[in-house]
């Protein structure tokens, strides 16, 4: 636990030059493009990693593609959105070129490549990739961008800290052994009631500091969501290792593993805040 808080602290101090800075100041400003590349070189380690866990990494017909997507992504996201262009619909685009892609990958490495592999390899890595381009755009919501970026972040690791209290207190039933061993039915509970509790109290303090108002109904249910999806997040980065008997995807970050290990509820959440955002925003702006 000693050495989780002692990263944790650290990867603060290192990431807080990236949030501080995180504004959109314009295409000609340079500071406008220091959030997006650091979340882009998240979402590029953690693509390493998941390639790593799979045995793709030396493939590099399908890795190098997704290392570059990594990287333009996030930048994108911020470009189209100083631009007023659509970045989703070029997502949708980019997520069905790289499908067919993957395709011609498997038929010319056909007998050599593990379609299950390729697959997977599609799937996870365009989700992180598009969960980290995720936390751009709801940085560059007007007014609001600001505050919803940090919900994937703060809502779930308070779900992580208290599940785990209150498994460790409470828990008598098992969540799902054969994923995760020591994830509780009541930690679980208990995860997605702080949650709620801690969107409650965000939308407060967003409301006494800022003077923006949350819209409390949604906010409090988007955190017991929130946790849901933060715990599934998790759990489904737990089954990828599992599948590959991995304990964790990688070493660089003492006591917690690698950045998929860390960022795994995160961003699950981002996605999930995004799609609420848009249809049902969390703060009324005037």
């Amino acid at each position: 636990m000693k050495v989780r808080v002692i990263t944790a602290i650290v990867g603060i101090a290192v990431l807080f030059p990236f949030f501080w800075f995180s504004d959109p100041m314009g295409l000609s400003h340079p500071i406008t493009y220091i959030f997006p590349f650091g979340l882009a070189v998240l979402a590029l380690f953690s693509v390493w990693e998941l390639l790593h866990c799979v045995g793709l990494d030396k493939n590099y017909a399908l890795s190098v593609p997704v290392y570059l997507a990594a990287v333009v992504c996030p930048m994108l996201a911020r470009v189209l959105g100083e631009l007023n262009a659509d970045f989703a619909k070029l997502a949708v685009i980019l997520a069905l070129v790289f499908a067919v892609y993957f395709l011609a990958v498997i038929v010319f490495q056909f007998g050599k490549l593990d379609m299950g592999k390729a697959a997977l390899t599609f799937l996870v890595c365009f989700y992180v990739i598009g969960s980290f381009s995720s936390f751009v755009i709801l940085r560059d919501v007007p007014v609001a961008g600001r505050f919803l970026f940090l919900i994937p972040l703060i809502f779930s690791w308070v779900t992580d800290t208290f599940a785990y209290f209150c498994g460790r207190l409470f828990g008598k039933h098992k969540l799902i052994p054969a994923v995760s061993p020591k994830k509780t039915v009541e930690g679980a509970v208990g995860g997605a009631i702080f949650c709620a509790l801690t969107a409650f109290a965000y939308g407060l303090v967003v409301n006494a500091c800022f003077g923006v108002a949350p819209n409390y109904p949604t906010l409090i249910v988007s955190g017991l969501l929130i946790s849901v999806v933060s715990q599934i997040g998790d759990l489904a980065m737990s089954a990828v290792k599992r599948e590959h008997d991995l304990k964790d995807f990688g070493k660089i970050l003492p006591g917690h593993g690698g950045f998929l290990d860390r960022f795994d509820s995160s961003i699950a959440v981002a996605v999930v805040v995004l799609a609420i955002n848009t249809y049902l925003p969390l703060f009324q702006v005037v």
